[in-house]
């Protein structure tokens, strides 16, 4: 039973209440403005008497509509009365939009690619029947991990591209998405395991549709015999040849801004003073070799590097390598496809240093390193590599100061340092693997206390040079 908070009336359903607050006296004045509750908004007297009825016992009765008409109809909703809410001037809302475009645009040039190559797309597989939760990226990934056989060797797919309102299905709005395999054999080995399977995301049973993916060749404009990617004004690839270091200024501005004012203060110049002197320096390197560890430790990662089977995208789209893998350090069951790899890991760091709390694996081939920070670590960091690889491929190091930049010899060999200080990794030719050990629990945090730890090597060579004008 509903019961009118003005007179006391019974009624034996919502809308027959509705009927008598319309046609008695206790909503006659529905038009007039009641006192406001606290909420900021002056409520009708209709609105009012349904909020009283909702007080006095009716806690399970919707009065969402009636809500709805006492708010009032004009002034910016959505985004724009949150904006309005928080009284933001023109310069504060200008700023604002800029800053969304600016996360809007990383986010769409993190997005994998599409594939090109008829290798690229062999490997990829067309998933619909994406309903619910799976209709989301998260769900769809969550989706593609259970409908994976339990005991197949193969690895999950990784989710490329979802598009959430797909195609209808009986009248409903059903969601489809690409996803990646490792090569075009296991694309085919999960395209029968999956299709018309049954899988359960956020609670909802869904019968996911599982087809090779199929794409339609774009036509190629011509300009003056300029094909498509040329007249887009495609950027070409930054390589760096062997031997050479990335541009001094770039090794520079990797490096917070916090840090570059802490140089020109320390030095009592302004911070384009800072950026002029750098370019124009040449630095000097500390030439370091990394520890060996024992042969058949070596020779049994290297191998395993080598015979591992990439994942169909980089895990890291923003990060120029041909292959990038991150791993976990724990082994997930029977089913771990990289066990193997991080079992060779685990041995050769636990010969240095056993108690090293890393918890994450980076894995590349062919890594083109910029130089960057890893500020995601939360201490530092081991790494090693292996390869081919001729005329350069070692990993370079510069001090937070800026005063020491450091080279240190990898292949085979194992360095310790801070991946929270600008790192890169010299050009070369050939075939070059690495691997990083790092730490990226908060709870297994470290303070940095070195750059690179010079007393973690084999052999220390130091070149003396002149001073230059970055050090004082």
């Amino acid at each position: 039973m509903f019961r009118c908070a003005r007179c006391g009336e019974e009624s034996s359903s919502r809308n027959a209440l509705f009927r008598h607050l319309r046609a008695s006296p206790c909503g006659v004045d529905a038009g007039v403005a009641a006192p406001d509750t606290g909420s900021g908004v002056a409520k009708t007297a209709l609105a009012f008497a349904f909020d009283a009825a909702r007080r006095d016992g009716c806690a399970n009765t919707d009065f969402a509509h009636a809500e709805r008409a006492a708010r009032p109809r004009d002034g910016p909703r959505g985004r724009d009365k949150r904006v309005h809410d928080l009284e933001l001037s023109k310069e504060e809302c200008r700023a604002l939009n800029e800053r969304r475009r600016e996360r809007a645009a990383k986010r769409k040039s993190q997005q994998p690619p599409a594939p090109r190559t008829a290798e690229d797309k062999a490997r990829e597989i067309w998933v619909g029947g994406l309903v619910g939760r799976a209709s989301t990226m998260k769900g769809f990934k969550e989706a593609l991990w259970r409908a994976i056989p339990r005991g197949c060797a193969a690895a999950p797919p990784q989710a490329r591209f979802l598009k959430q309102r797909g195609y209808k299905d009986n009248g409903r709005w059903v969601a489809y998405g690409f996803a990646v395999c490792r090569d075009a054999n296991e694309a085919n080995t999960l395209r029968v395991a999956m299709d018309g399977a049954t899988v359960v995301v956020g609670g909802e049973a869904i019968v996911l549709k599982v087809s090779p993916a199929t794409y339609t060749e774009p036509k190629l404009k011509q300009s003056g015999g300029v094909d498509d990617a040329v007249s887009r004004g495609a950027k070409a690839k930054i390589i760096l040849h062997p031997g050479e270091h990335p541009n001094p200024r770039d090794v520079l501005l990797a490096w917070h801004t916090t840090d570059i004012e802490a140089r020109a203060k320390s030095r009592g110049i302004s911070m384009d003073e800072v950026i002029a002197e750098a370019v124009r320096c040449e630095h000097e390197y500390i030439e370091l070799e990394g520890v060996r560890v024992s042969e058949s430790s070596t020779k049994t990662l290297g191998d395993a590097l080598r015979a591992t089977r990439w994942p169909g995208q980089s895990h890291r789209a923003g990060v120029k390598s041909e292959r990038y893998l991150v791993l976990k350090r724990d082994i997930r069951g029977s089913n771990d496809v990289y066990a193997s790899l991080k079992l060779a890991c685990e041995a050769v760091l636990a010969e240095v240093d056993a108690d090293f709390p890393y918890d994450s694996l980076a894995v590349t081939k062919n890594f083109i390193s910029s130089p960057h920070l890893d500020i995601e670590d939360k201490s530092y960091q081991f790494a090693m590599a292996f390869g081919d690889f001729a005329g350069g491929g070692e990993l370079c190091v510069e001090a937070r100061d800026g005063t020491k930049r450091w080279i240190i010899n990898t292949r085979e060999r194992l360095a310790r340092f801070d991946g929270r200080s600008v790192h890169w990794v010299r050009g070369y030719t050939g075939t070059r693997y690495s691997v990083v050990w790092y730490v990226n629990r908060k709870t297994k945090f470290t303070p940095q206390k070195f750059d690179v730890d010079e007393s973690f090597v084999d052999d220390c060579v130091i070149h003396e040079a002149p001073k230059c004008c970055c050090v004082q």
